[in-house]
């Protein structure tokens, strides 16, 4: 008796943060922030990838009058997902702080794309102890605005405004804020 296997294998990216992914010269792109560590003057190499957790976040939204916070997806394609040389050019043109946080390590186009004045952000998954972006990205949320937003509150809401480090609203299209 002959029998033949086949194994097929999907690789759907964003599903976890894929950082096991990188290669070893990929991954030392990757700083990974120190919990106690304040942010804000860590950011001055744009060609790393920051590793940090929502509280970090926060605390350098409040050195910034208004800042916008993107949950960029880097392979999303939806309408709402956008480039981010265009979101620095509306941050720009309305005096924002641009701060990008990636769903997921995806280093073609985080390369790509990253052309903002601030460096690429992602969830720290040591901290957070997982890898599931989406339990990441959950995480995260509640450290940044100190509360567990709902899913009715945020949707899939890629745009947050800031005052300070004060949400004044989340939004799915930049251009309506």
């Amino acid at each position: 008796m002959l029998t033949t296997s086949c194994l097929i294998s999907i690789q759907i990216k964003g599903f976890n943060n894929d950082y096991k992914r990188l290669t070893d010269s990929q991954k030392q792109n990757v700083v990974f922030v120190e919990e106690e560590e304040k942010i804000c003057n860590l950011l001055q190499d744009s060609t790393k990838i920051y590793a940090v957790n929502g509280k970090q976040l926060r605390e350098c939204l409040k050195d910034n009058d208004t800042s916008v916070v993107y949950m960029w997806g880097p392979n999303c394609s939806a309408e709402h997902c956008i480039l981010i040389s265009a979101c620095q050019d509306y941050c720009n043109k309305h005096n924002y702080k641009l701060f990008v946080v990636a769903d997921y390590y995806d280093m073609e186009p985080m390369n790509a794309q990253n052309v903002a004045v601030e460096p690429i952000l992602i969830a720290n998954h040591f901290y957070y102890d997982r890898l599931y972006a989406n339990t990441l990205r959950r995480l995260f949320l509640e450290d940044l605005l100190q509360y567990q937003p709902s899913k009715e509150e945020t949707g899939w809401c890629r745009f947050m405004l800031f005052k300070g480090d004060q949400l004044i609203e989340y939004r799915s299209n930049l251009y309506d804020m």
